[in-house]
Order: structure tokens, then C-alpha cells, then sequence
């Protein structure tokens, strides 16, 4: 069997007035590594459909077919990391 390919966190728990300011560090640091993960997939998704675009538009059947495979890497590629980040990654499958 593989091993993972991360290492979940675990925080140590705390006590006090700012026992929820490392969980809501965590978070917010998760939100913002995965709002900038998801504007680079949506700016390769847009030069990938640019460039599937001008195969159809050139009718190059080559072209056509390599960029649309690109393309459909791009999609696939942000429908899995959109899944993964509404679940718990200990509740996706490798």
C-alpha cells in the first residue's frame, strides 16, 4: 500500500481566551492557498479554451484534438480539487 501523499496537521490543543485562533489560523490559510489554487485553474482553463478555440477555428484536426485533451485535463483537474476541498481529505480515497 502507498503511502499518503500529505501529512495531516494536528494542532495542539489549547486553552484560554485564544483557543480557536490556531484552528481559524488553519482555516483561513487553507481558504487562501485554495482561492489562489482555483483562480491558476481557472486562468489555464481560459488559455486552454483560447487555444482549443483557434484549433476549431483553423480546423487543424491535430490541434483540435491535443488542445481539447488540455482542456479537458484542466476541467478534470478542478472538479477533483473542488471536491477535495469540501471534504475532509482523511475521506478521499487515494
Amino acid at each position: 500500500q502507498m503511502a499518503p501523499l500529505y501529512k495531516k496537521i494536528t494542532l495542539p490543543k489549547l486553552d484560554g481566551p485564544f483557543d480557536r485562533s490556531a484552528q481559524n489560523a488553519h482555516d483561513f490559510s487553507f481558504n487562501m492557498m485554495y482561492a489562489h489554487a482555483l483562480e491558476e485553474s481557472l486562468r489555464l482553463i481560459n488559455i486552454a479554451q483560447r487555444a482549443y478555440d483557434k484549433a476549431v477555428e483553423e480546423e487543424d484536426v491535430y490541434a483540435i484534438i491535443q488542445k481539447k485533451a488540455e482542456l479537458d485535463y484542466c476541467l478534470k483537474n478542478l472538479r477533483l480539487s473542488s471536491i477535495a476541498a469540501a471534504a475532509d481529505v482523511d475521506e478521499i480515497p487515494l
